[in-house]
């Protein structure tokens, strides 16, 4: 019954998706043919796109449409499990060497036919232009801090001349970068980002773009549809895809939803509340990462969190499970640390997950099998940290809060006798404002018998009280040293305590945990950690993945002690794709690769 419903569905789909390639004659299989495959596409993956220069896009779903009309040093390609893995892209092979201080210079070669959608060749010196045009202050892009770590971009800012960016061209065919240290994100994030795709300087318009280097080239282009056509000089081009895409405007998860069951739409995300809870009950699904941290910030240079018992005792009250169940949906999770599930973690050895000792009990034949348990994303920081043992992430909340009123006790306020009221702000646009202040204020006052104000106020006003905490001011920044005799520290911050979204600027922890250096002017807490800092170093000098990781690892796991942040849950989606299509692949945040979709083949 099953095969014959399989077989309907394949005849439905080849009629309705508009199956390109030889159909087959009489007397000829399907396997003699050129396989059937879903020719046009239209899935809601994002926002109103106003631009589509690649650097400065920022509307969500907008990476996706980049890696479908440009390509990078490097590409993403299908790993085997729906995630995606980096492969050779616009270059063919790269080299690299370190000097003695551990400065890495990159030479990439590219491919001989590479080319532009009009036929012109991709030339080293497209990237070399590009790069610069995102490191000029003058142009203001938002991307331009993930060049940070290339040398001469300070120099860049300074005084505004972007050839003093260390990226050149020898030849049509080389590219050099020089980068200060060896940021383990550079392949990943700037070789194969959607920011940093290369540019022609004789085009005149990048936001509508002409000419393009990527799998597809753009035809047609509005705030409420863009639509791609296949381009007939990408190559090597072996894909067997859709000759068109067209990306509409999501509206809501339910009309989107229902446009996925009238066969509108091949992919939705944020699926509604009755599908999703189908997957959730399936067994074998977790929601998508989306790089994202709900957090508590505290300011550690304003009593009473300016001991480390009071803030370590606020932080082991909260129940972040409870606060993930009933604010984040199905689609978050309690937040371990804070750096959220998404985050890629470069180590070149994972860790080993053990496997539990078979049970030697019979198996009973006519039971239900298990379902499969999802793999683990290895390369996820956030995963790896649950392997390593840099933090005890088992936590029992009652064992916890009883060891939060020790602490309390300890710090002078046994029971909350005599605490000081203090004062929580929220955002009042803040998606779960209200209803997050008042469980966090419950569990602080049932826990530890304190009393918290909450405040909602205006976006304005919430970043006015976060102003950045410099320790003090060295003359250097982000020395992380004294400030020399005479000068005055700038003023605390107004806050105590405030909520606030965590999110790296691109897929690496280092990128997040630098908020918390002492010398970091996004160190709103005020907090400073000698041996937080040396880590911090530590993981920017270091060569090796491994140990630049385990810097990172420790490093969070001072900051969950010393509590100048409270993470409460990481945030998270999801996505369906039409039934009877296959090929799709993704990575974190929403980004999507459907230059591989096609009708998936019938069982039997």
């Amino acid at each position: 019954m099953r095969k014959k419903y399989r077989s309907l569905l394949w005849a439905l789909l080849a009629l309705l998706l508009c199956a390109c390639g030889k159909a087959p004659e009489d007397g000829e299989s399907p396997d003699e043919s050129v396989p059937l495959q879903a020719d046009i596409l239209t899935v809601r993956t994002g926002e109103a796109q106003t631009t589509l220069d690649p650097a400065a896009v920022t509307a969500r779903g907008g990476e996706t449409i980049l890696y479908h009309l440009y390509e990078n040093l490097l590409r993403w390609e299908d790993g085997g499990d729906g995630w995606a893995v980096l492969a050779k892209g616009q270059a063919e092979n790269y080299t690299l060497e370190t000097d003695y201080a551990g400065n890495a210079t990159y030479t990439f070669t590219l491919r001989e036919d590479a080319v532009w959608s009009d036929g012109t060749a991709v030339k080293a010196q497209d990237f070399v232009f590009a790069w610069q045009r995102l490191a000029d202050p003058a142009n203001d892009l938002p991307h331009r801090e993930l060049l940070s770590e290339i040398a001469g971009f300070a120099e860049v800012q300074e005084t505004g001349d972007p050839s003093l960016l260390a990226v050149s061209a020898p030849d049509g065919k080389t590219l050099m970068v020089t980068l200060q240290g060896s940021p383990a994100y550079f392949l990943e994030e700037i070789c194969a980002g959607a920011y940093t795709m290369p540019l022609r300087s004789d085009v005149s318009s990048y936001a509508n773009p002409t000419v393009t280097n990527g799998a597809y080239t753009l035809s047609g282009f509005t705030r409420e549809l863009v639509s791609l056509e296949r381009s007939e000089t990408y190559c090597p081009s072996a894909s067997k895809g859709p000759s068109q895409l067209h990306f509409a405007t999501m509206a809501d998860s339910a009309a989107d939803y229902a446009a996925l069951q009238a066969g509108e739409s091949a992919l939705v995300l944020d699926l509604p509340e009755e599908p999703l809870r189908a997957l959730a009950d399936s067994g074998v699904w977790t929601p998508e990462p989306a790089t994202g941290t709900c957090a508590v910030v505290l300011n550690t240079r304003q009593a009473p969190f300016d001991n480390p018992n009071i803030r370590l005792a606020f932080h082991l009250a909260v129940d972040r499970q409870a606060i993930a169940d009933a604010l984040g949906g199905l689609t978050s999770r309690p937040a371990l640390g804070v750096v959220p599930y998404g985050v890629s973690d470069y180590s070149s050895s994972r860790p080993v997950v053990e496997v539990p000792d078979e049970d030697s009990t019979p198996a009973d034949p006519m039971a239900e099998p298990e379902p499969e348990k999802p793999r683990p994303t290895c390369w996820d920081f956030r995963t790896h940290s649950l392997e390593v043992v840099t933090a005890d992430h088992t936590h029992d909340y009652e064992t916890d809060c009883r060891y939060a009123q020790a602490l309390l006790a300890q710090a002078g306020y046994s029971g909350g006798s005599g605490f000081p009221e203090v004062e929580y702000l929220y955002p009042s646009s803040h998606p779960e404002g209200q209803a997050l202040a008042g469980l966090l204020q419950t569990m602080w006052r049932d826990s530890l018998g304190v009393s918290v104000t909450v405040r909602g106020v205006s976006d304005a006003e919430h970043e006015n009280a976060l102003l950045p905490a410099l320790p003090e001011e060295t003359g250097e920044e982000g020395s992380g040293t004294e400030a020399s005799s005479g000068e005055e520290p700038l003023p605390a911050p107004s806050f105590q305590m405030a909520v606030r979204e965590l999110s790296p600027a691109y897929s690496d922890a280092e990128a997040l945990l630098r908020q918390w250096y002492s010398g970091s002017r996004d160190n709103v807490s005020g907090f400073a950690s000698d041996a937080f800092d040396i880590l911090l170093d530590s993981a920017r000098a270091a060569v090796s993945p491994d140990v630049r990781d385990a810097c990172l690892h420790d490093a969070e796991a001072i900051l969950l002690e010393a509590s100048p942040v409270i993470p409460l849950f990481c945030r998270g989606g999801s996505y369906q794709l039409a039934d009877g299509l296959a090929g799709l692949y993704r990575a974190p945040d929403g980004v999507f690769f459907l230059q591989d979709v096609r009708l998936e083949a019938p069982a039997g």
